[in-house]
């Protein structure tokens, strides 16, 4: 039994409820699903919360502002032992039981998660080398730590494999560097989400789509990373929905938002290699992404596909753009290299071809004090006529990815977001054989 456990049983009628008059200020802070203490049966579960350097779970900090904003959702928030491991009390079904509990605590995405057994919690441990209390990175908005243990209970939750852990570790070190503004894109009323993006032997290795429906449904790995990194950021980092997460509309990204990119597709030098990492070198990017515009190359020439592009980026809201995401089908994208193009060309072409004339930028940025942080040269121009580039972007990255068609996908990143972050991904030294129990 775990040094660390409680047993407490409750009726399901008052753990429904939320018992809020049991739980007393300094006693424990919640209690064990039960049904009956004559029909459960019992199972330990990790708690994927959070906890701060003070030693206080992100959860109680979370109901503090529930209880004084009157917010009732979760009801069972904060309402849980603070323990790492938990034994609870569970019907015949333990996948339902345990589901609609973690539901209720705000420990969930909504869809159904696995139960983060301790026997399953210790299986995706072998997925590193590091230890269970290795802190990999402070989450923000609340400041969880990301322990090896925690990270590994939301991957549980998620539907992870051991295997995908290292990718996981690198992502959350990503996401916990300042740089990243995870404080802000976790908070913001805008539709923003980190999207994980996979390259070197690893992707091939962990079977993560870089080809027909990358960005969609059907793929474990794509799913379940991507997945586990949201979880993580609501469950380590307390980013809960209509409390710390005050998105207008949200992202269905904060599902699932995880590719590879196509190396074998790509006529030009992949993502990480431009980066500065060698070619067989696995690298984790992680970019805080906005919406998607699909820009269809049917019928276009080289000039005409790329005019699109230009076309659909001269009509963004924002003056700047720090980064932006192109990601070009195979394709298009051997097209494109056929005639020339190579990603510093295709840069350029789109720099000259983005633009306003002056009378029109002025009205809609100027005129309007949305021109910040533009060059001063641009607020000095006097001809109505001269083109002005909309929006300055200083990163335009190219990415190839998707399968055989003309489509691409321009996906705009967090305005804060300076510069792409990534990470090489750690194998652990059992690596090997992990990868040949999953073919087996």
């Amino acid at each position: 039994m775990p040094p660390d456990s409680h047993d407490r049983r409750l009726s399901r009628r008052d753990l429904l409820k939320g018992a809020a008059a049991g739980f007393a200020a300094g006693s424990l802070a919640g209690v064990p699903w039960a049904t009956s203490a004559a029909s459960g049966n019992s199972v330990w579960v990790y708690n994927p919360a959070g906890v701060r350097l003070d030693g206080a779970f992100v959860d109680e900090l979370l109901r503090g502002t529930m209880d004084e904003q009157k917010i009732t959702k979760p009801p069972l928030a904060a309402r849980f032992p603070h323990l790492k491991v938990e034994r609870m009390i569970v019907a015949e079904d333990p996948f339902t039981t345990i589901n609609e509990l973690f539901y209720r605590r705000g420990w969930t995405d909504g869809l159904p998660i696995v139960p983060p057994t301790e026997e399953r919690v210790h299986a995706m441990l072998r997925g590193t080398d590091l230890g269970p209390e290795n802190v990999v990175g402070i989450i923000d908005p609340m400041k969880g730590q990301a322990t090896v243990v925690k990270i590994a209970t939301n991957a549980v939750m998620a539907g992870c494999r051991p295997e995908y852990m290292p990718v996981l570790i690198a992502a959350v070190q990503i996401i916990a560097d300042s740089a990243f503004e995870l404080l802000g894109v976790a908070t913001t009323t805008s539709p923003d989400t980190p999207m994980i993006i996979v390259n070197g032997p690893i992707a091939k290795q962990l079977d993560i789509n870089s080809g027909t429906n990358a960005l969609g449904r059907g793929w474990q790995a794509n799913a379940t990373i991507g997945r586990a990194l949201h979880l993580i950021i609501n469950n380590i980092g307390g980013s809960w929905p209509g409390l710390t997460d005050m998105s207008c509309l949200g992202q269905p990204g904060e599902f699932a938002m995880c590719l590879a990119e196509n190396e074998e597709k790509n006529p030009w030098g992949p993502l990480h290699v431009e980066l500065g990492y060698p070619k067989e070198a696995n690298v984790v990017t992680v970019v805080p992404a906005e919406g998607m515009q699909n820009i269809v190359g049917i019928g276009w020439n080289s000039e005409g596909f790329l005019g699109l592009i230009s076309d659909y980026l001269a009509g963004l809201e924002r003056t700047k753009r720090a980064v932006m995401l192109l990601f070009i089908a195979q394709d298009t994208a051997w097209m494109l290299a056929k005639e020339g193009w190579t990603k510093e060309k295709i840069r350029q072409f789109i720099y000259e071809n983005a633009r306003l004339p002056f009378s029109k930028y002025k009205k809609k940025f100027i005129d309007n004090k949305k021109a910040g942080g533009v060059p001063e040269w641009v607020l000095n121009t006097t001809d109505p006529n001269a083109m002005i580039p909309t929006p300055f972007i200083d990163h335009l990255t190219i990415i190839v990815s998707g399968g055989p068609g003309e489509k691409t996908m321009l996906i705009p990143v967090w305005g804060s977001y300076k510069k792409l972050l990534s990470k090489e991904v750690k194998l652990p030294a059992n690596w090997d054989k992990l990868l040949q129990e999953a073919k087996a």
